[in-house]
């Protein structure tokens, strides 16, 4: 046990410590809790699909029909190998005909081709780098379709967390702590916004960041938003 001795020190001046102390500590938490780093999903959030082939589900359909066993992590190896069809194929431990390789390729350009962003996310985005806000985008997908920062995003200045690069998928730790990590920030100076519940809300509140559910259909809860911009007004009223 430690003693602390005040000597002849008043209670008038020993008072006006401990609350100099107190408010002090309360700035420091204050600041603390201040958001200064954003986390977006990518498909559903910022990017939305003109056209959707779904080239993985026809892939595992003909390994399906030509005798391979469904596997319950397929998606998941899906999106955690960093490489094109023929990598990912072989991490599935199938090889399809060049034919079918082939026309896959082609439906993910098709896709690549009918992306855009969602008329709200310009804005946002220029109005959190002005605030000197630090961005990240967090998503779960396959490694052809990182191709869409590059065609869409390429004016701002983000950080990528992507499932086929770190080998994790959300809403796994490993995948937040990635964020934490290399942001080199505590949770709670994080905000994750994304449109699937467990993926971009359950997940990051799991390891102490904040979090919004984005249902672009509309917001019934107070978790949720309808808009990127609704994530503006959070962080002007201080969403804890």
């Amino acid at each position: 046990m430690a003693a602390v001795h005040f000597g002849c020190v008043s209670n008038g001046t020993l008072y006006f410590a401990l609350v100099s102390f107190t408010f002090n500590q309360y700035l420091a938490m204050k600041a603390k809790r201040e958001i200064n780093i954003v986390i977006l999903d990518l498909f559903g959030t910022l990017i939305k699909f003109g056209v959707q082939n779904h080239p993985f589900r026809q892939l595992l359909k003909w390994a399906r029909e030509n005798g391979r066993q469904v596997m319950p992590n397929d998606a998941r190896t899906v999106m955690t190998i960093n490489g094109g069809i023929d990598a990912i194929s072989l991490g599935l431990g199938i090889k399809p005909p060049r034919e079918l390789a082939q026309i896959i390729e082609s439906q993910i350009e098709d896709e690549l081709s009918s992306l855009s962003l969602f008329d709200d996310v310009i804005p946002t985005l220029n109005a959190l780098q002005s605030r000197g806000i630090r961005i990240g985008l967090c998503s779960n997908l396959a490694q052809p379709y990182g191709a869409v920062i590059d065609k869409l995003l390429t004016h701002f200045q983000l950080e990528q967390f992507l499932s086929y690069e770190l080998g994790a998928i959300k809403p796994e730790a490993q995948i937040y702590e990635s964020i934490l990590s290399r942001f080199d920030c505590e949770p709670d100076q994080c905000l994750f916004i994304g449109d699937t519940f467990e993926a971009d809300y359950a997940g990051p509140i799991a390891v102490g960041m904040k979090a919004l559910h984005l249902t672009r259909s509309g917001a019934t809860q107070p978790h949720q938003i309808s808009s990127l911009v609704d994530m503006l007004a959070h962080l002007d009223g201080g969403h804890r």
